[in-house]
């Protein structure tokens, strides 16, 4: 029985994290490449910088149900961690040809050390925020989730401001407030958004896993 859940959670794990890896890596690094570097010489995005990390704002609503769904199914501590890990991995040699080889954007190795030890960090949160909520409040499980999933979409705004503050040769590349076209210049709108989403999701996560028990249930009864 054991041996059957380990190999129903390492292909759980399998499925999520490629799901979660395609999400970021293979859309965001090479948006971030095309969009943020090659169009600029052709005025389409000037003066805009950092603006594919707009990404962060936008897709909280997947990466929360993502990592959401996996640890609100398993139970396992470390798991979200572990999502993250292909990402990390991947996503470091990634990063490194795109920013540091082909434009050398980054100020050296380091900053693409960060962002992958960043995105391992995004998924300790989840499976921290998850364990606390779950254990030391009172709060409903879906809100459990739900609550996760926006600490989790808040911890990796955070990190990504700081690799947009300290990362790249040019200085600082995040913006302010009050520049539009930029990365916290659209904080007002993409903030909200994000968190927003990042609520939804992880109440789908929990949603679809109550559901998929639920009707489990019913059938072995039946």
């Amino acid at each position: 029985m054991e041996k059957t859940r380990k190999k129903y959670i390492l292909k759980l794990w399998s499925i999520y994290s490629f799901l979660l890896l395609i999400l970021l890596n293979f859309s965001v690094f090479f948006w971030d490449f095309f969009a943020g570097s090659l169009t600029q010489p052709l005025f389409v995005l000037e003066p805009y910088h950092g603006l594919a990390m707009f990404y962060v704002y936008m897709i909280s609503l997947f990466t929360s149900f993502i990592v959401v769904f996996l640890i609100h199914k398993t139970k396992l501590f470390g798991i979200g961690f572990f999502l993250w890990v292909p990402y990390a991995i991947i996503g470091f040699f990634v990063e490194a040809y795109f920013e540091l080889v082909l434009t050398n954007a980054l100020i050296s190795i380091w900053a693409v050390i960060g962002y992958s030890v960043f995105g391992l960090i995004t998924g300790l949160s989840a499976d921290i925020s998850y364990k606390l909520l779950d254990k030391k409040t009172n709060l409903r499980k879906q809100y459990v989730s739900a609550f996760t999933g926006v600490i989790q979409s808040i911890v990796y705004f955070g990190l990504i401001f700081i690799a947009l503050a300290f990362f790249y040769r040019q200085g600082w590349v995040a913006g302010s407030f009050t520049e539009t076209a930029s990365y916290l210049g659209i904080f007002y709108f993409g903030f909200p958004w994000m968190v927003m989403h990042a609520f939804i999701g992880g109440y789908m996560a929990y949603a679809v896993v109550f559901f998929s028990e639920t009707s489990n249930k019913n059938k072995n009864e039946n």
